[in-house]
């Protein structure tokens, strides 16, 4: 603030003056500021799929593995967590969506992603399905987007990916390009990386995504401590409700027809018959 007074207003204050005016004017975050604590921004979420966070994780793109996820914001549960050959193709990702609304059989209150034109296609279909409900997040409501600290319940969860198993990827490529085994400029090398390790990685997904869900989270202000899986598939017993909304099933199967993708994930055809 002294810097600021001098630069900006052309005044010069002595500092502790200055430290005095910010005691009476601002005492709050004066206070704040000496107890050397961070405030954390407060997360309200109702329930499950009262509104639900997608984004993609590049830390493997380089070697040709793309990882796209979703977290219920109320109970953390990992939605869906995929390894494929791109997280930007907006079909790619809106098949994982659709699968996961065939599976719950209907779709989330809202959902929640960063501005990627990967996101353009699942924002079409959650609006569409939205589209005739009549709540406050109904149609054009159903959908935001946001920058990615903004996201915090999956960019957080990311970090949870790495701690549990994901590392192991990514030291071991980088291990094996610094080797010169490998090199991300050689399409051919991307490929057999693909060959060779996209099921391996999409188990090691599968796996930290069972796990988490299945281990104990933290007490929030929304709800009681708890299992990932108890907290969304039995929201009754923590006093809330699921938010989705049910689908009929023939409209369901329609749009996911709409969202298939050649070679969604794995390498190429050619190679693979080869």
């Amino acid at each position: 603030m002294t810097e600021r007074l001098r630069n900006v207003h052309g005044l010069r204050v002595p500092r502790d003056y200055v430290m005095k005016l910010l005691r009476v004017m601002d005492p709050d975050r004066v206070a704040v500021r000496r107890s050397r604590r961070f405030t954390r921004r407060l997360y309200h979420n109702k329930g499950p799929n009262y509104l639900i966070h997608i984004d993609g994780y590049d830390k493997l793109k380089p070697f040709g593995f793309a990882i796209h996820g979703a977290i219920c914001g109320y109970s953390r549960r990992i939605l869906w967590l995929k390894v494929g050959r791109s997280n930007n193709h907006p079909y790619t990702v809106a098949r994982f969506f659709m699968e996961y609304v065939e599976s719950i059989g209907g779709v989330p209150r809202c959902i929640r992603a960063d501005r990627g034109s990967e996101n353009v296609f699942i924002e079409d279909l959650q609006k569409a399905m939205r589209w005739e409900h009549t709540d406050d997040m109904a149609a054009e409501n159903s959908f935001m987007y946001g920058s990615s600290h903004r996201n915090q319940r999956i960019e957080r969860w990311w970090l949870s990916m790495r701690q549990g198993g994901g590392d192991f990827w990514i030291n071991l490529f980088k291990d094996m390009e610094s080797q010169g085994i490998v090199s991300t400029d050689n399409t051919l090398h991307i490929e057999c990386l693909r060959f060779c390790f996209t099921e391996l990685i999409q188990c090691e997904l599968d796996k930290i995504a069972t796990e988490w869900n299945q281990h104990t989270v933290r007490r929030t202000a929304e709800n009681s401590s708890g299992k990932p899986d108890i907290l969304y598939f039995l929201p009754a017993t923590h006093g809330t409700v699921d938010y989705k909304t049910e689908v009929d099933p023939p409209d369901i199967h329609s749009l996911k027809m709409m969202c298939r993708a050649s070679r969604p994930s794995g390498c190429e055809a050619d190679f693979e018959g080869a």
